[in-house]
């Protein structure tokens, strides 16, 4: 019985870590990042540089995509996506340091195989 247990799992286990791995490569790709309603230019009215990720959270929603390190202070990339552009907060520590705006319809990964 525990040898037949053993070989199951030595038979899913190698699988289930790959589509594992494979579905946390594609969020950190931004596949099927989340589109925002409204339009780009009305969210960024809602923000400035030195706003605090809280009041961005608040004002705007949670990011599309998000990634950050850890270093002697804490950097953070928000990717919001609206159908008109799209809009990247850098934070440091928190705090808007800088706001990108890139006009034009946002190119959102898509995966090309489901796993």
């Amino acid at each position: 019985m525990l040898a037949f247990l053993l070989v199951a799992l030595l038979g899913v286990g190698p699988n289930w870590w790959e589509r594992k791995l494979y579905r946390d490569n594609q969020a950190l790709a931004g596949v099927g990042a989340t589109l925002h309603p409204g339009g780009l230019t009305s969210a960024r009215r809602k923000i400035d540089p030195g706003n605090r990720s809280d009041l961005i959270l608040r004002r705007l929603g949670a990011p599309s995509m998000a990634s950050a390190a850890q270093g002697l202070s804490r950097h953070e990339v928000w990717t919001y996506y609206y159908s008109d552009g799209t809009m990247v907060c850098n934070l440091t520590d928190g705090i808007a340091q800088r706001i990108t705006l890139s006009y034009g319809a946002p190119s959102i990964p898509t995966a090309r195989e489901s796993r």
